[in-house]
């Protein structure tokens, strides 16, 4: 990833800001009840996902319809249940965010929902991170703006007032959807996850339209065209530029460019809705502006626990366990580690867990999925898994980490090498005879890459592989 915007990603980010501009507008232009043209936007995009994903997993679907695996395995139930709230979580501010635009301005619902990043930081302190002052100083700016702008708002009607309380929600809603995005994503494919929150989100907006008696599909053409433009700008084309900009930039560059996205609805609002606000509203829309800013810049100076003073991937100094019961001494200072293996040492392997998950999620942010600094803590997450004596997670997860060290960028086989061997020695601990069988498939694909290390290694995984074959036949 580059550390700098260069003219490709500036372009893609502009291309996000128009496409994600036109969101508010569409639906204020719509005649259409803003429910239904909300579950219609989600339900046409994941009927254009669907099949595109089915097609890349047709593999992975087959084995499911053929009943050769469930559809959500063990270890991806917790991300599968996160999944699931994050779709409720977007349902919510799908229905807020587009009911506003017909209550209240655009450029105020706008602004209103691109405080998302101010409420993100909330719900941070409540998982136990401390923010810096500066970001409650920011908080503090954008809070103050959105009640100043609001109060103004609220002299002309109280729905308007109305609508700028939902476009709120909506944020807050956003900002959630996030928070248990960031808890699920490690543990559910970025396919498989799309699919499961856009249908969450999907069903739940109908059972949302037939409780409040809302017609569906009952569009004229200016709503059909209002439908069609929600599914090709920001539904497609705003979530396609936005995933190519980040994996090229930094993500907070992106967040502030992002920004521009409340400006720029305003001016699509006045050239084609004549909807401009007031001039007692507009210091309130730069305040909220301001602190967002002040918020997405201040989480980025935040110290990466990852990193070290020259910015480089600070590897831990111990050394991995052979063995489950082997102690680990806590590494000297006061880095992440340090408090992990203190919680490890006492059995707070949920705490662990949660520092892990942040830690990881936070290198997957900055460098990448299959980079170093990722796989890392993947390696950490293996360590844990031997420690509480879960070797079958531990194998999978040496296994994971041999692979993408294998296929990253820049590939570097000795530490392939080594996670394989620390996955296969996990493996001959396992006595789960059909959890043994399904890593043994992935070992053995591994280590034919490179017969020659561990010959005696490959020909028990053949061994093995041969005696499940047998089984099979004689049942």
């Amino acid at each position: 990833m580059r550390t700098k915007l260069d003219a490709l990603s500036i372009t893609a980010v502009l291309v996000t800001v128009g496409a994600f501009s036109a969101t508010a507008p569409l639906t204020a232009f719509a005649t259409g009840p803003a429910l239904a043209l909300a579950l219609g936007r989600n339900a046409l995009g994941l009927l254009t996902l669907a099949p595109v994903v089915m097609l890349i997993r047709k593999r992975e679907f087959g084995k499911i319809f053929r009943g050769e695996r469930r559809v959500v395995r063990r270890e991806q139930r917790r991300g599968a249940i996160y999944g699931v709230l994050a779709g409720t979580a977007l349902a919510a501010h799908f229905a807020t965010f587009m009911t506003s635009t017909r209550m209240t301005s655009v450029a105020m619902a706008t602004a209103l929902v691109a405080t998302q990043p101010v409420w993100q930081a909330v719900i941070s302190t409540f998982q136990g991170n401390r923010l810096p002052r500066v970001t409650w100083v920011g908080l503090s700016v954008s809070v103050a703006g959105a009640a100043l702008a609001s109060g103004m708002d609220g002299q002309a009607s109280t729905e308007a007032l109305l609508g700028d309380a939902l476009a709120l929600i909506g944020a807050i809603a956003l900002a959630g959807y996030t928070a248990f995005s960031e808890q699920a994503r490690p543990d559910v494919s970025t396919m498989t996850y799309s699919v499961l929150c856009s249908t969450v989100c999907a069903v739940e907006l109908l059972v949302l339209c037939l409780v409040t008696g809302t017609p569906l599909f009952t569009f004229d053409g200016n709503t059909w065209l209002a439908l069609l433009g929600l599914l090709v700008f920001p539904q497609l084309l705003g979530l396609f530029s936005l995933n190519f900009a980040l994996g090229r930039a930094p993500a907070t560059a992106v967040s502030v460019l992002l920004l521009l996205e409340a400006p720029v609805a305003a001016v699509i609002a006045w050239l084609w809705l004549g909807q401009l606000p007031g001039g007692s509203a507009l210091p309130g829309l730069l305040m909220i502006m301001l602190g967002v800013v002040v918020v997405v810049v201040a989480d980025a100076r935040r110290v990466d626990p990852t990193l070290d003073a020259t910015g480089e991937v600070r590897r831990p100094s111990f050394a991995f366990p052979q063995h489950p019961l082997l102690p680990l001494n806590p590494l000297p200072g006061g880095d992440i580690h340090t408090h992990l293996w203190r919680d490890v040492h006492a059995g707070r392997f949920a705490e662990a867990e949660a520092t892990i998950r942040r830690a990881e999620n936070q290198a997957v942010r900055l460098h990448g999925a299959k980079s170093a600094a990722a796989t890392h803590w993947i390696e950490v997450r293996a360590v844990v898994a031997r420690i509480a004596a879960d070797h079958g997670l531990s194998a999978q997860l040496w296994l994971a980490a041999a692979q993408f060290h294998a296929s990253s960028p820049h590939p570097d086989p000795r530490s392939a090498r080594n996670c394989l061997d620390h996955a296969y020695r996990d493996w001959c601990r396992v006595t789960d005879d059909a959890v043994a069988d399904s890593l043994a498939i992935g070992l053995r694909r591994m280590y034919q890459r490179d017969p020659e290390h561990r010959p005696e290694a490959l020909a028990e995984l053949n061994r093995r592989l041969l005696r499940r074959t047998a089984r099979s036949v004689t049942k």
